[in-house]
């Protein structure tokens, strides 16, 4: 349920041509606000226990599986690395963080 309009904050972002046509069409299809979509997409990225970030963190790791057992990844480099490593270690980098039980201090 919506808060009513005079508890919500004003916020501005940007999102290029595409993103913005893509949104119109998903909101006039849903039959929602843009800006209640973007709330809906903010508020799901924040949750704890979020589905959207464990998928997105399960499609890495599903990622780094293929990398790592494909025989041609195996090469090492002078370093010692392999390029499966290294190719991981980047993939790793991508992964979101699990959103804290904390709130806001002061609120």
């Amino acid at each position: 349920m919506d808060q009513p309009f005079k508890k919500m904050k004003p916020f501005m972002t940007y999102l290029n041509e595409d993103e913005h046509v893509r949104l119109k069409r998903f909101s006039k299809q849903k039959k929602i606000t843009m800006a209640k979509v973007i709330r809906e997409g903010v508020l799901m990225r924040m949750a704890t226990g979020s589905q959207y970030v464990s998928g997105f963190n399960d499609g890495i790791t599903k990622a780094a599986d293929v990398v790592k057992s494909n025989t041609a990844s195996q090469i090492r480099f002078p370093s010692g690395q392999s390029f499966a490593e290294l190719i991981c270690d980047e993939l790793y980098k991508q992964t979101l963080n699990e959103a804290s039980n904390e709130t806001v201090k002061g609120k």
